[in-house]
């Protein structure tokens, strides 16, 4: 089982740090191809339109054909993808590829996410999904910090990076090739027949009963994912950038005593607040309890709302606090939302119901990139993008409410 986590949860930080990648980047590869931001916006929706939309097709190979494999697919193309960047010559070439290696990550949530699903009980869940959204939240800082480093020792060199992400992606794949035991969805499952996932290959889950499809609860839950994910997209794009702009981090070019490039000083700080983003994910999974799930969740939205208009007008070093906040906050609703979602699912059928979840979580979070920067090109700043992301969190904050009654919702839990 902790083989089965630290691998999937591998895989779950890799994921994140190639969806980031983009964003890591875009002024660089924005000055190399004389794009604007509103074009920058683009190349985000580019690689987060199929980055959702995938995730649903993905979901039915992985019930088809095993995560596992669909695991490596993820892997293996994402890191073919990543080398083609060193003969990228044109914009609209970069396009393709960035819309490319979308679709190959768009396979990871679906598979990952089941596998971990089905391997756990609902009280193990919570603790089992911070631990995989921790990772998560490390791959998504790691995404600036390590552009910020290769900026450091070769500045504009976006292709370098890219390459090194490629190394990373293939070598994983390789291990989860390796290490990683398929997962069987036996029927025995429904007759409640309980082994051990290490000494058997049937998850721990499927050894109670099926939960029946409630089409209700689980439709509540992806309108508000959808709507998170837009929040998600559009400040995680443009992260860097707002944060370079109030010069948040001037203060380590005083601690190493020489300069460093712009790019790479935004870079270090959105990683300094995507590493804020980690915390909020393990608190989450500590103080999740099943029974609490969806008032918890529902609270979390909410609170994004403060933490963004916030952001709006900070400046300064009030900018990096800001975000750090944000992102502590927003994160903690991935362990939530993923423990709550399969409580509404057939466990035979987690892959595809994780796939289309994630498919409208990314696919609509795609707008969001595009949104923020059509607001900041007409008016110069981000009062508006930023509080039309914060009325978004306040509608998802009142969706999750409904599963509070029995009436709506049979909730997994209250069998145990």
């Amino acid at each position: 089982m902790v083989r089965v986590i630290l691998l999937v949860s591998c895989a779950h930080a890799l994921v994140h740090l190639l969806e980031q990648s983009v964003a890591s980047v875009e002024q660089v590869i924005s000055a190399d191809f004389q794009l604007t931001i509103e074009q920058s916006g683009f190349m985000g929706f580019a690689l987060r339109l199929p980055y959702g939309i995938g995730a649903f097709f993905a979901g039915l190979l992985a019930d088809r054909f095993g995560e596992k494999r669909i695991l490596v697919l993820y892997l293996l193309g994402s890191a073919v993808v990543a080398a083609s960047f060193m003969v990228t010559s044109t914009s609209s070439v970069l396009y393709a590829q960035m819309f490319s290696m979308g679709a190959f990550a768009s396979m990871y949530h679906p598979a990952g996410l089941a596998l971990l699903a089905n391997q756990t009980t609902p009280a193990e869940r919570s603790r089992a999904l911070g631990l995989h959204g921790v990772f998560g939240s490390l791959g998504i800082a790691s995404a600036p910090f390590l552009a910020g480093f290769m900026l450091s020792l070769r500045p504009g060199d976006w292709r370098g990076y890219y390459l090194l992400l490629s190394i990373i992606s293939g070598s994983l794949g390789f291990l989860v090739w390796g290490l990683l035991k398929p997962v069987r969805h036996d029927d025995k499952a429904t007759l409640g027949m309980a082994k051990s996932a290490d000494a058997s290959s049937e998850p721990a889950s499927q050894a109670r009963p099926s939960m029946p499809f409630q089409i209700w609860p689980y439709v509540l839950l992806v309108i508000g994912t959808a709507l998170s994910g837009v929040v998600y997209g559009g400040v995680l794009h443009f992260l860097p950038r707002y944060l370079k702009e109030a010069g948040a981090m001037g203060w380590l070019e005083t601690f190493v005593g020489h300069s460093i490039s712009e790019a790479a000083l935004g870079n270090y700080a959105a990683a300094l607040a995507l590493v804020c983003g980690a915390f909020g994910q393990w608190t989450a999974g500590r103080l999740a309890k099943p029974a609490k799930l969806p008032m918890m969740l529902s609270l979390v939205y909410a609170a994004n709302v403060p933490f963004l208009l916030w952001m709006t007008f900070a400046e300064g070093g009030q900018r990096l606090l800001a975000a750090c906040l944000w992102a502590f906050i927003h994160f903690m609703n991935q362990p939530l939302y993923n423990s709550l979602l399969p409580e509404f699912l057939p466990s035979r059928r987690r892959s595809v119901g994780f796939g289309f979840s994630n498919m409208m979580g990314f696919g609509v979070g795609a707008v969001g990139p595009p949104l923020v920067a059509q607001f900041d090109e007409r008016f110069a700043d981000y009062t508006y993008s930023y509080s039309a992301l914060a009325v978004l969190a306040l509608i998802a904050a009142l969706l999750p409410l409904p599963l509070l009654f029995a009436g709506f919702a049979k909730r997994e839990h209250q069998g145990d």
